[in-house]
């Protein structure tokens, strides 16, 4: 054996400076940051800031692409001081815009500038409208399918460097992951929701409501939800809480549940066990620990006079606030084997009646916002507008 011969120690390494760190570190931050959100609002909200951020650009837009109908909706944005995004989920016609949807098709990145040689027309018009001087977009994709357009806009007449866009596509490529992870999320629990509902459906059997009461009330108590701007994490629990409120239900004898006249007191005492047997089905199960509280509570009422625990107030959880007054209109609006259904009006007038007595006055307002919801946006695109308009 023959010893070979020591290397020479090797110099020690440079440390690297701070300002050859921060980059690195900044954007290290800004994908675990994107990586936290727990919903694909959230990770394209995220990026939006990001890329502005990063790029030192006045706003950031990003809209998803509807490609059976040819259409871009704008979905999240972020503008930079002076400027201001006020929310408006606008969509607008593909085609109207060709760069744009050569952008779609190919994946090309497409930039120019106001005073760009052959500036589509189309861009133009709209970056003078805006009052930005350039633009910088190009596709992000999902599972290997164009998902969304990213626009950066700067208020100067600017060029972007190639390691820029390779910046911007990189954080664009790691939300996708994102977004791909979000929506399998959301695919399972789509699933997950119809195995419960029919579940739900099963124990309505014995009971006097539709097959479907459980989950009428489940998809109101969504857009309740909505309007009260609640994060996407609440809204699943309430939502779930809803489809399983009168679970309890399953331990009240059928003739009780099926009475075609009024209950006597005894049974009334009876019917108002079915909360607790409902939170204590749930209550073994750790997935459903959240849930157990807005079950129990989802009958009391907001005057303290409801059942079991007489709960009053800010006391009674907002989802079991939000699932009681849900309750209530889809109860009146439906057939019962003891009176015909309520029209819609005498219902809302109902709940209106009882607002501040039986039911939280700021859930009835979102009730009453989510049944005037209007449809579907038209196609137009405003919303950017909002975006770079600077305050007076």
């Amino acid at each position: 054996m023959t010893r070979e011969t020591a290397p020479e120690p090797r110099s020690p390494a440079a440390p690297l400076r701070q300002d050859q760190l921060e980059p690195v570190l900044q954007v290290i931050e800004a994908a675990q940051s994107m990586a936290a959100g727990d919903d694909v609002p959230a990770v394209l909200a995220d990026l939006s800031r990001q890329l502005t951020t990063f790029l030192d650009a006045s706003a950031c837009m990003i809209s998803l692409l509807d490609d059976e109908r040819g259409m871009l909706r704008d979905r999240a944005g972020y503008a930079r001081p002076p400027f201001h995004w006020e929310p408006a989920p606008d969509e607008y016609v593909l085609a109207d815009y060709p760069s744009t949807e050569a952008v779609m098709r190919t994946g090309v990145p497409y930039t120019c500038t106001l005073d760009s040689a052959g500036i589509d027309p189309a861009e133009e018009r709209w970056l003078r409208r805006l009052g930005f001087g350039s633009l910088l977009m190009y596709s992000m994709s999902v599972e290997g399918e164009p998902y969304a357009l990213v626009e950066i806009y700067d208020e100067r007449r600017r060029s972007f460097h190639p390691a820029e866009l390779r910046l911007a596509t990189a954080l664009a490529a790691e939300a996708g992951t994102m977004v791909a992870r979000a929506r399998m999320s959301e695919r399972l629990e789509d699933a997950y929701f119809a195995t419960l509902g029919t579940l739900a459906a099963a124990l309505e059997a014995k009971d006097a409501y539709t097959n479907d009461h459980a989950s009428k009330i489940a998809e109101l108590a969504g857009r309740v939800c909505d309007q009260l701007n609640l994060a996407p994490a609440d809204v699943r629990v309430i939502r779930l809480a809803a489809l399983l409120h009168d679970i309890g239900k399953i331990g009240i004898p059928e003739s009780i549940l099926r009475k075609p006249g009024s209950l006597t007191g005894e049974e009334m005492l009876v019917m108002q066990r079915h909360p607790d047997i409902g939170a204590r089905i749930l209550e073994p199960v750790p997935y459903f620990a959240d849930l157990v509280p807005l079950v129990r509570s989802s009958h009391e009422r907001w005057d303290g006079r409801g059942y079991p625990d007489g709960l009053a107030g800010d006391e009674i959880p907002l989802g079991s606030r939000v699932i009681a007054v849900c309750d209530a209109f889809h109860a009146m609006t439906e057939d019962r084997i003891y009176r015909p259904a309520m029209a819609l009006p005498a219902a809302v007038a109902e709940i209106e009646r009882c607002t501040g007595t039986q039911f939280d006055p700021l859930c009835v307002d979102a009730l009453m916002a989510a049944l005037r919801a209007p449809g579907p946006a038209r196609p137009v695109r405003d919303s950017m507008i909002r975006i770079a308009q600077r305050p007076d």
